[in-house]
């Protein structure tokens, strides 16, 4: 689960990455309008982030407790040595169990495609209005070295996308 999770994080952000560099390199921009956000910190930051784990985890929740139900009436059957109604069970809680991985994957990736998608409509209009020429995305992990003071610009954009998110 949280794998996935990862690895779309890592996917999503190499082929942001590149894309960024891709378009600095055909812009071949100046230093100055060139800054940076960290999209990890956007990312988590981002209230709409906040409001869609919510709702998630709450659909995640519901079908752990169904299978840890599950996992309390096989407990049952297996003290009372019920093999037929056991063999039965297992299938069910295998299907159950399946679901709920399903489930995460799939809110997931739906999840992260939103909230992406919002996040680069809004950085997009804040780049316009701020007349930015670029505006480069990092994990945090050694994608920009060094940046000067302002180049780094995600409380900026943070507190912009929230805004927007908000409706303000």
């Amino acid at each position: 689960m949280k794998n996935n999770y990862i690895t779309y994080l890592v996917i999503c952000n190499i082929v942001l990455l590149t894309i960024v560099c891709i378009v600095l390199y055909l812009f071949n921009a100046s230093s100055k309008g060139v800054v940076y956000v960290d999209n990890i910190e956007l990312f988590n930051g981002f209230n709409m982030s906040n409001d869609l784990g919510k709702v998630n985890a709450k659909k995640i929740n519901f079908q752990k407790k169904k299978l840890d139900s599950l996992y309390t009436i096989y407990s049952i059957f297996r003290q009372q040595e019920n093999l037929e109604k056991m063999k039965e069970l297992e299938n069910y809680l295998r299907e159950e169990d399946q679901e709920l991985k399903k489930m995460n994957d799939v809110l997931s990736k739906d999840m992260h495609e939103k909230i992406w998608g919002r996040l680069n409509q809004y950085i997009k209009e804040y780049g316009e209005i701020n007349k930015c020429k670029i505006i480069l995305g990092t994990q945090g992990n050694g994608n920009i070295f060094y940046g000067k003071e302002g180049v780094d610009i995600t409380t900026k954009i943070l507190e912009y996308v929230n805004t927007k998110y908000e409706g303000n």
